[in-house]
């Protein structure tokens, strides 16, 4: 659509290469992730001793048409009406932009975007695969950020901001792999908005163990981005389902989505608030990516009430805390206008999730979401915003 200027896209994304995990990975490692091939000719990937199934297809190849489930997150059809469209596939060659920075700029000047934040897709659900095993959590992770560096830059063109991934699991490697990915130009890092598997146990990522991350980047201004993830939650709607754990592409059942819907997310930053990571570090820039809006003012609102009861519980004020630290890429299909009733504008982005399937194949068609919004908001919901915090610092 044409806007006027272009846009600052929050949440872009990209697939990842076969070797995206293996062309700097230890050799001690190569039994601990390996790719297979099974009788029909289909690639999987073993990863700490079994089957990682949290896609599919792990090989992008085919690949569901960006935004062929547009009708379905529209509530125009059910995914039974929509079947002919619904998780429609072609192949990844077709797509060049999908895996190569250069094309991908290309694509983003016929899309009329300036810049944008990319973030992979398949390493979202490494680290509930991994799990207690910091170590491989670790290898993996260096391994995945050397090839994402290598094949996207942390800051190509200055338009294409690829997010390396960070786990809090040990915090030493993650101030040292902080250090690294900004040493190389890295805008904004990728966490899993989730407790933390540790050595010592399950943590909270508020917990003043995690004070010399938080400490790096609140200094750096960093965007510390808290994407969707398998966060682990269905461990807990398991005990109701059976399911226990998360796949994006298999149907979960409407109880694990109704329990777990952003539920984790609300959780991180509770936690970030209410713990006072947040008010130890009051400069910090956390985002909340393709986990919704529609959470946010129940979180608001119980704020309110918990601190109208408990003042003396709370390191400051929790509701200034949070319009203070957090920005929110809301869904496009979200109220936004309500949104904004409980976060300052200032702090609302706009992300269209391309290429995906549940995305928006034009992203600056997120505008269509924001009718209900003047013209100087609309700008700042769909451009400046970002571009405060991403190049102008």
């Amino acid at each position: 659509m044409a806007l006027g200027y272009q846009m600052f896209d929050a949440d872009n994304h990209l697939y990842e290469a076969a070797d995206a995990f293996t062309r700097y990975l230890p050799d001690h490692r190569r039994t601990d992730f390996y790719w297979v091939e099974d009788g029909r000719g289909h690639r999987h990937i073993i990863l700490n001793g079994a089957l990682w199934d949290y896609l599919p297809n792990p090989t992008f190849d085919p690949i569901a048409v960006a935004g062929c489930l547009l009708e379905v997150f529209a509530q125009e059809k059910s995914m039974l009406e929509a079947k002919e469209s619904a998780y429609t596939f072609e192949p990844l060659s077709s797509h060049p932009e999908y895996q190569d920075r250069a094309a991908r700029v290309d694509r983003m000047d016929e899309q009329g975007l300036e810049a944008s934040l990319v973030f992979p897709t398949l390493v979202s659900g490494l680290e509930e695969a991994t799990g207690a095993n910091v170590e491989l959590t670790v290898d993996l992770l260096r391994s995945f950020n050397r090839w994402l560096h290598d094949d996207w830059g942390f800051a190509h063109e200055n338009r294409l901001f690829a997010v390396p991934v960070i786990s809090l699991s040990d915090v030493d490697e993650a101030v040292s792999m902080l250090e690294w990915v900004l040493a190389r130009g890295a805008r904004a890092v990728m966490i899993r908005p989730s407790p933390v598997p540790t050595a010592q146990g399950w943590r909270s990522p508020a917990d003043p163990l995690f004070d010399p991350f938080w400490a790096r980047c609140q200094e750096a201004k960093v965007l510390v981005c808290g994407h969707l993830s398998a966060t682990g939650y269905h461990r807990y709607s398991g005990d109701w389902t059976g399911t226990y754990t998360m796949k994006p592409h298999v149907a979960q059942g409407p109880f694990a989505s109704i329990a777990n819907h952003a539920r984790a997310t609300m959780d991180f930053f509770t936690a970030m608030v209410v713990q006072g990571a947040v008010s130890r570090f009051p400069n910090l820039r956390l985002l909340s990516v393709e986990n919704g809006s529609d959470w946010v003012s129940w979180l608001v609102e119980r704020f309110k009430v918990e601190y109208s009861r408990y003042p003396g519980s709370f390191p400051e004020d929790p509701v200034d805390a949070f319009s203070r630290c957090v920005w929110v890429v809301p869904y496009w299909e979200d109220p936004i206008g309500e949104l904004a009733n409980y976060v300052p504008i200032e702090r609302i982005l706009a992300g269209s999730d391309f290429p995906h399937s549940d995305g928006l194949p034009d992203p600056t068609s997120f505008v269509k979401a924001l009718s209900g919004f003047n013209a100087g908001d609309t700008r700042q919901i769909m451009r400046d915003n970002l571009k405060a915090i991403l190049v102008d610092g």
